[in-house]
């Protein structure tokens, strides 16, 4: 098994967050991984993405061929890289950010559309939740990770300042995962 995923939206949405910790989670799972970031000059913003190969074998580059999946939380991103999804995949996305009507690889790709935003602002009562009910939507139809690696996952790594974050980030993935389904 080998999975290419795409991570992609404006720097500032938490892009890099989301494909760290996955990252994170697939080795804790016990699969080889690979992470590479890249953001544009001004990280607020500008754009962001990042790729992470996970695989039950060595990987031997972290370049990414054709992603299988991708997690795209914004209109811009979504219209550069739905192109690139390999036939068959899967693209999660944020219907608040990114319009349905720009889809144009139905017969080829499987869409799903969270309204991230929104179960971002119920829960937490900002916004920038966003990418971690994307996060929850993946883990619901990608079927690569379990929440309960990424639940502790989060816990080890999350920074002491942040803790307080910890629990409605969680609620969020739950949230996400739900909506997917």
């Amino acid at each position: 098994m080998r999975t290419e995923l795409l991570l992609a939206g404006f720097g500032g949405q938490g892009v890099l967050f989301v494909g760290d910790l996955v990252t994170r989670s697939a080795m804790a799972q016990g699969l080889h991984t690979t992470y590479m970031p890249t953001y544009g000059v001004a990280m607020r913003g500008g754009t962001a993405n990042c790729v992470v190969i996970m695989s039950d074998e060595p990987i031997g580059s972290p370049v990414m061929d054709e992603p299988d999946a991708a997690v795209i939380l914004n209109q811009q991103s979504f219209d550069k890289f739905q192109p690139s999804l390999k036939k068959g995949g899967l693209i999660v996305t944020n219907s608040t950010l990114v319009s349905k009507d720009t889809f144009t690889r139905s017969d080829t790709l499987r869409l799903v559309m969270v309204d991230a935003t929104k179960i971002a602002r119920k829960i937490t009562g900002r916004e920038q939740a966003a990418n971690m009910a994307a996060l929850g939507a993946y883990l619901a139809v990608g079927g690569i990770l379990s929440y309960d690696v990424v639940d502790a996952t989060l816990r080890a790594n999350l920074h002491p300042s942040k803790q307080a974050l910890l629990e409605p980030n969680l609620e969020t993935i739950r949230a996400g995962m739900e909506a997917a389904k």
